[in-house]
């Protein structure tokens, strides 16, 4: 469900118009409109806490949909590292991480020199692809 068919939803439950709402929450009616049909995908804390107030919900639970916090079907790739943008980038990472889990016995001086290693191999990636 998106944040705004949450919230519209919530609306109708209330017996709210979009007006009415709007004025709760001390925001436009257009923006009310906006958010609801996903013109506004991430609206501001201020108005995602206005909101929360006018339709009765905890604040967090609008950020969760507009994005702001990771719901808790989130991965967890995905919460620990927001970052990442595609699979292989996701597999990569989980990779290392389960190498790192398992040989938890590395010295911090061989972790300092495997984050140098990897910091290298990222600039040297970088070059090539300059070059190409």
């Amino acid at each position: 469900m998106t944040l705004g068919e949450f919230i519209q939803s919530r609306r109708k439950a209330l017996d709210l118009s979009r007006n009415m709402l709007a004025t709760r929450a001390g925001i436009s009616h257009t923006e009310v409109h906006r958010i609801e049909t996903g013109e506004r995908m991430q609206p501001s804390l201020k108005v995602l806490s206005a909101l929360a107030q006018a339709l009765e919900v905890p604040q967090e639970e609008l950020m969760k949909y507009a994005g702001y916090i990771p719901s808790d079907d989130t991965p967890a790739i995905d919460r620990v590292f927001p970052g990442l943008k595609t699979e292989k980038q996701k597999e990569t990472v989980g990779k290392i991480v389960d190498g790192l889990s398992r040989n938890s016995d590395l010295a911090d001086e061989d972790l300092d020199d495997l984050y140098r290693q990897v910091e290298m191999f990222i600039d040297y990636a970088r070059k090539k692809k300059d070059t190409e």
